[in-house]
C-alpha cells in the first residue's frame, strides 16, 4: 500500500510531466518535470527510475482515464451521446498520445505489450457503448466491434499527423449512425 502523501507526490509528478511533455516534447527534463512537480529530484526518481517509465505511467494513466470517462458516460449519459462522445474522445487524445508513444518505441518499450489488460478493458468499454447505443438504435446494427476499432484507429492515426479535419470526424459520425 502506498503512503498518501507518496500517491499525491506520483500524481503531481504525472500531471507535471504532461504539461511539460505537451510543452516540451521528447526534450523534456527530468529536473524540469520535477520542479513543475513542487518535489524533488530525488522525489520523482524513486517513483519513475527513468524517464521511460514516466512516460509509460502517463499512457497508462491516460488510458485509466478514458476508461473512468466510458464508465462515467455509461452511467449518465444517454446511449447515444454516451458512444459518440467517447468516440470523439478517443479521436482526440490521439494527437496527444503520440509525442509518448513514439518516445516509448525509441526506446525499445512496445506500448500495447505492457498495457495488455487495459486494451483489453478498452475494447470491452467501446463494445459495451456500442451495443448500448445500437440497442437504443442510434448507431447502425450491421456495424460490429472490429468495425468500430478500424474507424477508431485511422481517425486516431489522421489525428496524430494533424491531417484530420473536424468534418472529416462528422462525416464518420454520421455513417455509424442508426435509424432512430
Amino acid at each position: 500500500m502506498i503512503r498518501s502523501d507518496a500517491a499525491r507526490n506520483r500524481a503531481k509528478v504525472l500531471q507535471a510531466a504532461e504539461a511539460v511533455l505537451d510543452e516540451q516534447g521528447l526534450s523534456a527534463r527530468m529536473d524540469e518535470i520535477a520542479r513543475r512537480a513542487g518535489v524533488g529530484v530525488g522525489t520523482l526518481y524513486r517513483h519513475f527510475a527513468t524517464k521511460e517509465a514516466l512516460y509509460q505511467a502517463i499512457v497508462t494513466a491516460r488510458v485509466d482515464q478514458l476508461l473512468d470517462e466510458a464508465a462515467r458516460l455509461r452511467a449518465t449519459a444517454t446511449p447515444a451521446t454516451a458512444f459518440f462522445t467517447f468516440f470523439t474522445r478517443i479521436v482526440a487524445d490521439a494527437a496527444r498520445q503520440r509525442t509518448l508513444t513514439d518516445a516509448l518505441r525509441g526506446a525499445g518499450i512496445d506500448v500495447k505489450a505492457n498495457h495488455t489488460g487495459q486494451q483489453a478493458a478498452m475494447r470491452a468499454a467501446i463494445d459495451e457503448l456500442l451495443r448500448a447505443a445500437q440497442a437504443a438504435g442510434a448507431v447502425r446494427a450491421d456495424v460490429e466491434l472490429p468495425d468500430v476499432l478500424a474507424l477508431l484507429r485511422g481517425a486516431s492515426l489522421a489525428a496524430e499527423t494533424g491531417d484530420y479535419p473536424a468534418r472529416a470526424l462528422a462525416v464518420l459520425i454520421d455513417g455509424l449512425r442508426g435509424p432512430g
